[in-house]
């Protein structure tokens, strides 16, 4: 798939605090940023934590296994590049340590529930990005 084909929104790959994420799912990781002086796991990244508002990081790799802990299903797209996949799927998903992440559910819409348990699956959009989503396990 190339840029061109692509027409949804691409995040910042290049951001500061969160190129590491991105460079990881590219990879087929799922990372976390940890504080590096009270340990706290966080996400989105950040540049202090907001435990205990220090500055130091790391980027590690956390459980890629959990569970919707919220979600909702979209029947309107609010950009034109996913008018072509309505209704669909957008969930909070908790993972194994505690970390929640927002992104699209991939399964059967039906059978989403809170609670439901899930895994990462990473999905290469074009050549460069690399996109996590949540598939019902």
């Amino acid at each position: 798939m190339t840029d061109q084909l692509y027409n949804k929104p691409i995040p910042k790959l290049d951001d500061p605090d969160m190129a590491p994420f991105w460079a990881a799912a590219r990879e087929g990781r799922l990372t976390a940023q940890r504080c590096t002086s009270c340990a706290a796991l966080r996400f989105p990244g950040l540049p202090i934590c907001p435990t205990c508002l220090e500055r130091g990081s790391e980027w590690i790799d956390v459980s890629t296994e959990g569970s919707i802990w919220s979600y909702v299903v979209y029947h309107r797209a609010f950009h034109p590049g996913f008018a072509g996949e309505l209704p669909y799927v957008v969930a909070i998903v908790e993972n194994a340590d505690g970390v929640r992440y927002t992104g699209r559910v991939v399964g059967r819409r039906e059978d989403v529930a809170v609670g439901a348990k899930v895994r990462a699956v990473f999905a290469d959009e074009t050549p460069e990005f690399t996109l996590v989503k949540w598939e019902l396990a």
